[in-house]
């Protein structure tokens, strides 16, 4: 039988109601509790992690901070990494941290820094856990500025040319000279009639008595050039021989010259022996004045009428002539014979020796250059002129926007000691034009756009140069602990310095009445110590002509070279940019600009040049690269700040029939560097250095002079982290 179900009464649907809260309330609260603990773990773990990135920036701007100072001052390094680390809140050896910067032992220039120390927590205190270990560590490189313009100790040694003197000997003669007038006071009878040859004749007697002529007109004859040499002076006695009777082997007539109207006499030369027939004896020599002592060497001045005179003395009753017998004359003459010079310059190719072994130091192609502040810079100087020029249209007395009053720095490396550093022909000494559109010497010249040595005034000015010697301290990138170890100083005041010998053209200032010759001056032409004795390590060396004031209102360009010598290999060169002459006597020219390291292998070699290849004629400029141990054409981009531009070229034309075609222009050319750049090696043979990775320029031209500005880097930052 089937049983009808009972509904559940009010107080069991009461019950299990209440059964199913208490249920939901026990998860609740755990639940709760789970949510707790997460949060709690969600709280100590994101700021673990803050902390964490807190440390990881002070490990990296104290890995920056420090790695300007490597790889010579190691100490200093690390000094400055902990001070950054510091400044971010982290010292070592505080609330359990230490900071700990180490130079990589396998890349000098990489410093690697480790922090590390306790985060502490929050909830997970509960759990007995107060802190967590924490450690971050930052590495950071930095890329040396690229060396530039020389592998070798010296630097910017270019076409060197002057001029040698060609004396050229122009000999000469006068006619003979009869006299035109005897001195009064004589003892011959009629001495007026030695003036002409018609067998009348003058005659003495008697032992001893002389007689003197003057007015003889050789003066007239005589070349009024300051060269004028006298190689020989002729007494011709005309129709000359003896009267009377008695012994004659030995009858001679003394001759003496007088230079200064009778007051001193040169010592009686004897004629040959006459005769009794009619001779022509001749005293003296066409090319020695010995026998005229004690006055061998004559002007032409002294043989003006009046003050030159001739002297004739008869010698008998001597031994081998009667006192019985006696002469005649019929004519007196003299002849003068002479020489002029005339100087011609021959053009020379002339060497720069090394200072130290004397060997002949080859050309790099260029000169070390540096513009006045007064300067343009459309004269291819793109950082030490003040002055844009009008080469791109604006008004020639605009400022311009790269002028750098700090000058150009050079790096020196001197690794083994007792260094030495000089300088060629570091004073400003204008030299003249040359044939191929530059300058003699180094090529010092006026840039002032109204200056030439054609006019008649002169509008150049003093030019001052200074030269300052820096121990960077092991410090490459940071200029603030460089110690200053040495200055050249050249200030010549209000006077313009020209080389005005000759041996080196006719420079501007040749007609300026405040000019000075500095042609013997000590730091011309030639090589000026500025130290000889340095410690091992890296200097640098500022041209500047910024802080000479007066330099403001010049216009001129100074030409330099450098040199170095240390226990090692010394090296010189630019740092990241510089400012090269090329003094060219045209055909293909070759230079060293810069040093790529197989490092950059992958990168982007960026190359400005300002100003470039302005030449006479056609120029052609071309890239080479020394990767695979071989010097090859590489192509390249390259642009304009005008917006010309250039794809996969191998070369660009710079000039067009002596146009410049980048006047006053910033022309950059980017070079892909392979991946597999330098693994085959960067010595190509033959080459002039050791120094592996040295690029070159080439220049194809008919000549002329060129100041570019250079500037190579390699794209990126050159103090940069390095990720793991």
């Amino acid at each position: 039988m089937t049983q009808t179900p009972y509904p559940p009464t009010a107080s069991a649907v009461r019950d299990r109601r209440r059964a199913q809260r208490g249920q939901v309330a026990v998860i609740f609260a755990g639940a709760i509790v789970l949510f707790a603990l997460l949060c709690a773990a969600v709280i100590d773990m994101s700021w673990y992690w803050t902390n964490n990135l807190r440390i990881q920036r002070a490990a990296d701007a104290a890995a920056l901070a420090g790695v300007v100072h490597l790889p010579g001052n190691v100490p200093a390094a690390y000094a400055a990494a902990r001070a950054e680390a510091t400044k971010n809140g982290y010292t070592s050896g505080v609330d359990g941290f230490t900071v700990t910067p180490l130079q990589d032992p396998s890349n000098s220039r990489r410093l690697k820094v480790s922090i590390a120390g306790p985060v502490g927590t929050y909830f997970a205190r509960v759990a007995g856990f107060t802190s967590f270990p924490a450690r971050r560590d930052a590495k950071a490189d930095f890329v040396l500025p690229v060396p530039m313009g020389s592998p070798e100790n010296y630097y910017g040694v270019g076409f060197y040319e002057g001029r040698v003197q060609d004396d050229d000997l122009v000999p000469g003669n006068t006619d003979w000279n009869a006299a035109a007038q005897s001195v009064s006071g004589g003892q011959w009878s009629n001495p007026d009639r030695a003036f002409t040859n018609n067998n009348s004749y003058t005659t003495e007697d008697a032992n001893g008595h002389a007689q003197q002529w003057t007015n003889f007109g050789v003066q007239t004859e005589l070349p009024n050039d300051p060269t004028l040499v006298i190689d020989g002076i002729e007494v011709r006695l005309q129709d000359a021989r003896l009267t009377g009777s008695g012994t004659s082997t030995a009858c001679v007539l003394q001759v003496a010259l007088s230079w200064d109207a009778g007051s001193s006499w040169t010592a009686n030369v004897p004629s040959a022996p006459l005769t009794t027939s009619d001779t022509d004896p001749v005293v003296g020599s066409n090319s020695d004045l010995s026998m005229w002592t004690p006055h061998t060497t004559w002007t032409r001045s002294e043989f003006a009428n009046g003050t030159f005179r001739v002297r004739l003395t008869w010698q008998d009753g001597i031994s081998g002539c009667a006192s019985t017998r006696n002469v005649q004359l019929d004519q007196l003459e003299v002849k003068v014979q002479y020489h002029t010079v005339v100087t011609t310059w021959v053009d020379q190719t002339l060497a720069v020796n090394d200072p130290s072994s004397g060997a002949v130091l080859a050309s790099q192609g260029f000169w070390g250059a540096v513009f006045t502040s007064g300067g343009w810079r459309e004269n291819g100087d793109m950082y030490a002129p003040s002055f844009i020029g009008n080469g791109t249209g604006a008004p020639s007395g605009s400022a311009s926007p790269t002028y750098d009053p700090d000058g150009y720095d050079y790096v020196l490396e001197l690794p083994g000691g007792n260094g030495e550093v000089r300088i060629f022909d570091p004073i400003f000494c204008a030299t003249g034009p040359n044939a191929y559109g530059g300058s003699y010497g180094a090529g010092d010249h006026w840039t002032s756009p109204t200056a030439n040595s054609n006019q008649p005034s002169f509008t150049g000015g003093p030019v001052a140069v200074t030269y300052r010697l820096y121990n960077m301290n092991g410090s490459p990138l940071d200029e603030s602990d460089d110690i200053l170890v040495g200055t050249l100083a050249y200030d010549p005041g209000s006077r313009t310095l020209g080389d005005l010998s000759g041996a080196f053209g006719t420079p501007q200032n040749n007609n300026d009445p405040d000019r000075q010759d500095c042609s013997s001056d000590p730091a011309h032409n030639a090589w000026v110590t500025v130290d000889d004795n340095l410690a091992s390590g890296t200097y640098r060396l500022n041209v500047n002509t910024s802080i000479d004031a007066g330099n403001a209102a010049t216009g001129a360009e100074n030409l330099f070279s450098l040199w170095v010598k240390s226990g090692g290999n010394a090296r010189v060169y630019g740092a990241g940019r510089m400012a090269a002459y090329t003094n060219l006597d045209g055909g293909l020219q070759a230079f060293y600009f810069a040093q790529i390291e197989d490092v950059h292998a992958g990168k982007t070699m960026v190359i400005e040049l300002f100003d470039p290849g302005e030449v006479s004629g056609n120029g052609f400029l071309r890239i080479q690269s020394p990767d695979g141990d071989s010097y090859d054409y590489v192509n390249f981009d390259w642009s304009s700040d005008d917006g010309r531009s250039g794809t996969n070229v191998s070369s660009i034309q710079t000039s067009i029939g002596g146009a410049a075609q980048f006047n006053n222009r910033l022309v950059t050319i980017e070079v892909p560097l392979p991946t597999t750049y330098g693994s085959a090696g960067l010595n190509p043979p033959g080459d002039a250095t050791d120094e592996p990775g040295w690029w070159r320029i080439e220049y194809d031209v008919s000549g002329g002079n060129d100041t570019t500005t250079w500037q190579v880097s390699i794209r990126g930052n050159p103090v940069h982290l390095v990720l793991p």
